[in-house]
């Protein structure tokens, strides 16, 4: 496999799974959320209590698991085999690549390609040293607070007391499953923009809050964003949806009866 068919491999697998760990993990706290601001869409779920248990726990699940396939340095592609590949690559972000690139198969030169270069920004090695700190500093957020319940539960049960479980998992509070999933996301978008458009790499800012996304929806691109406003939209059906007669219980069905 070429230089660059490596590292494209390397960041689509990359993108795939940064993505699925913020939809896993965000529909979750999405739902969450949403029961929590209304009693009546609380009420909704109740009639089917089982389900909604599962499905947060099957998110739960998911996000770890793709948490896990990004930062286990045994797999064939994860974030670090991501770094190396660009970094033992670096002439894949250079000037004469990416006017390779953006000729997009032409023979000669476009119009406004030579100004386009003039003003691209071609990395250096202090900048996959500047990245590969950040991971870094991400990767001991998820050792800490993930990795143990990934590892010694969800993977490999060598727990099984209620306590010893809620322990694992009470390492990851919402707020650092937040920042780890939306810095995933900041990260292939920096790798995205260098080597398409020789854009410097930067972190460009993304709301982490599920109450703010619900306050003011977004229509980005960002996979957090997009599954918080899908997930909002099927609590407001659910909630304005009417009871359902036969899973209500006895007593509720009288009372409906006697104010008829």
């Amino acid at each position: 496999m070429s230089a660059h068919h490596q590292f494209l491999t390397q960041l689509k697998n990359f993108d795939n799974e940064s993505r699925n760990a913020a939809r896993y993990a965000y529909a979750d706290f999405a739902i969450q959320h949403a029961a929590s601001k209304s009693k009546r869409l609380l009420n909704r779920l109740n009639e089917t209590p089982t389900f909604w248990l599962a499905a947060s726990a099957a998110f739960q699940t998911a996000a770890y698991i793709s948490l896990g396939r990004i930062f286990d340095n045994n797999s064939r592609y994860n974030i670090d085999q991501l770094l190396c590949s660009a970094e033992s690559n670096m002439s894949l972000f250079q000037r004469e690549a990416l006017a390779e690139r953006k000729r997009e198969g032409r023979t000669s030169n476009p119009s406004w390609l030579l100004d386009y270069l003039n003003k691209a920004y071609f990395p250096k090695p202090s900048d996959f040293s500047r990245l590969r700190k950040k991971v870094n500093e991400y990767r001991a957020l998820y050792e800490h607070s993930f990795k143990p319940a990934r590892n010694k539960y969800i993977a490999h049960r060598e727990r099984q007391k209620h306590e010893d479980v809620s322990a694992l998992f009470g390492r990851g509070k919402i707020k650092d499953l937040w920042r780890l999933t939306t810095f995933l996301q900041q990260l292939h978008e920096a790798l995205w923009q260098l080597y398409h458009n020789g854009q410097k790499p930067r972190f460009r800012r993304m709301r982490y809050s599920v109450a703010a996304m619900f306050k003011n929806p977004a229509n980005g691109s960002s996979a957090h964003e997009d599954m918080v406003r899908e997930t909002q939209k099927l609590m407001k059906l659910l909630e304005e949806s009417a009871p359902n007669k036969a899973l209500l219980p006895t007593s509720a069905l009288a009372r409906r009866r006697g104010r008829a």
